[in-house]
């Protein structure tokens, strides 16, 4: 008999500490680390983007910027699903099956993401760009086929909680491409090699995979057909409310566009933009779950429950906490970012703050329905709040301003929480929300500062924090894995 290597090993480890009564804390601290390297990512980002603007100009800024949206939106589409569905299967699988699964989703990615940039390209082609951003999209494509072949082979560290690995290899991502960008400044290049440099990041990083990952990081594609239709079919659902989630959201621009002057779409796209940013912060943070999550469902009884309870106090309290920081901060930071002539677009953005609350428990409960395979009542939700934001947006724009399509985000993203909440209760999966009183009374009371006549902004964002940490921490608020996350139980009030 074959003796184990030591991969095998690490595979089986992974699969008992995702059932370990152990792996609340490892989990806690890994999405707290996953959110801290985003945000990091995303300063570096900003850095590269003041280069990239005052060096391109305002035209080729504009000409660079389009095709990188166009490429973004190839990789969500591309996506189609795979990634949480492969870190589902995986998380479930037996260790001796977990290589040919990895093998078929390089497969499924090495060819659906050339696909789209072919599509990106011809799309290029027929809009009327002109050749430097028709080269741009395929050589700026043939980098993303490279980072988007990387993330696959990632995921077994996602399903193994080496969270700190995943965050280093975002890193030098966002490092290279800094560091690209600063190069090609000094060098005085034309926009062409700013497309180029993604092809230098994605090689980049498959070769830092070998590091990363460990010698046996790669697993040569395979083509089972039955393999790949149950990947196909299980990941479609997903993929239609992924595709109908990015439209919904970018509707009330379009909307805004059509039926409210200038200067109020002008708020709306800002506010909008900004917000953008934070969008990504509940995806990877309650993502950093889902291997466990997958793991309980497949056992079935309450763990899944009670891993999808804690999942939605940690969502709630973080959502609440940050939409009433951004309440104080939304006027300083829109002045910072665009300056005083874009100051009209902070009360969107104070309102589209509460929009966090909805997308930090949309995106826990949708994780919980695709662990118990119900992609398809997540695909339902997404369409029906589609229909929903319509509606509100033509109704609520012309009556309130820029400020209406704040209130739509804000209710589009409730209703589809509210959607996915229903759905799980009806497969007898649902949170218990007894604990919300305490995020309430946080919240009222660190939107106190608000009634101090004069007082800066950015000091009543401090109060308010310390507010809401003091109240949660007395009402007990944060779950006990937290608290053991971090070492805070002797802390505690007797």
């Amino acid at each position: 008999m074959t003796e184990p290597t030591d991969h095998d090993r690490e595979l089986a480890e992974d699969v008992d500490l995702l059932r370990s009564a152990d792996v609340g804390p490892i989990v806690v601290r890994g999405g707290a680390l996953r959110g801290i390297g985003y945000i990091a990512g995303l300063l570096l980002v900003a850095g590269g983007s003041v280069l990239l603007l005052r060096y391109l100009g305002v035209a080729d800024f504009g000409r660079y910027v389009t095709v990188m949206a166009l490429i973004g939106i190839v990789s969500g589409v591309s996506d189609a699903g795979l990634t949480a569905i492969g870190a589902r299967e995986m998380s479930i699988a037996p260790q001796e099956e977990r290589p040919d699964l990895l093998a078929h989703l390089i497969s499924l990615r090495l060819v659906l993401t050339p696909l789209g940039v072919v599509a990106a390209t011809l799309f290029a082609v027929i809009a009327g760009y002109n050749h430097t951003m028709v080269y741009g999209t395929i050589l700026a494509g043939i980098g993303l086929v490279l980072v988007s072949t990387q993330a696959t082979l990632m995921l077994p560290l996602a399903v193994g909680l080496k969270y700190v690995r995943l965050t280093v290899a975002e890193l030098i991502k966002q490092t290279v491409t800094v560091a690209g960008i600063a190069v090609l400044v000094l060098a005085g290049t034309s926009l062409l090699p700013f497309f180029t440099l993604q092809i230098v990041v994605g090689l980049v990083v498959v070769l830092s995979t070998p590091l990363i990952v460990g010698k046996n990081w790669w697993h040569r594609p395979r083509a089972n057909r039955a393999r790949l239709r149950m990947l196909v079919r299980e990941a479609l659902p997903m993929a239609t409310a992924l595709a109908l989630n990015v439209i919904y959201y970018r509707t009330l621009v379009i909307i805004a566009s059509l039926i409210a002057t200038a200067v109020e779409t002008g708020y709306v796209a800002t506010s909008f933009r900004i917000f953008e940013i934070l969008l990504g912060v509940p995806t990877i943070v309650m993502q950093a779950a889902l291997p466990v999550l997958s793991a309980a469902a497949d056992e079935g009884g309450p763990r899944m429950r009670y891993v999808l309870q804690r999942m939605t106090e940690v969502g709630l309290a973080a959502s609440a906490c940050l939409a009433v920081l951004m309440v104080f901060l939304a006027r300083p930071v829109i002045d910072v970012l665009g300056g005083h002539q874009y100051l009209g677009a902070a009360s969107v953005l104070r309102i589209q703050g509460f929009s966090l609350i909805g997308l930090f428990l949309g995106q826990a409960w949708m994780l919980g329905l695709v662990s118990i395979r119900r992609q398809r009542d997540v695909a339902v939700a997404n369409a029906v709040a589609l229909v929903f934001v319509l509606g509100l947006g033509v109704g609520l724009i012309p009556w309130l301003g820029a400020d209406g399509a704040g209130v739509a985000a804000v209710a589009a993203e409730t209703l589809l929480s509210t959607i996915l909440l229903v759905m799980l209760w009806r497969q007898g999966q649902a949170p218990q929300l007894g604990f919300a009183w305490k995020v309430v009374l946080a919240s009222l009371l660190a939107l106190a500062p608000l009634l101090i006549p004069g007082l800066p902004e950015a000091i009543g964002a401090v109060i308010a924090g310390v507010i809401f940490a003091a109240v949660a921490w007395v009402t007990r608020l944060l779950p006990p894995e937290v608290i053991d996350a971090f070492g805070l139980r002797r802390l505690l009030p007797d």
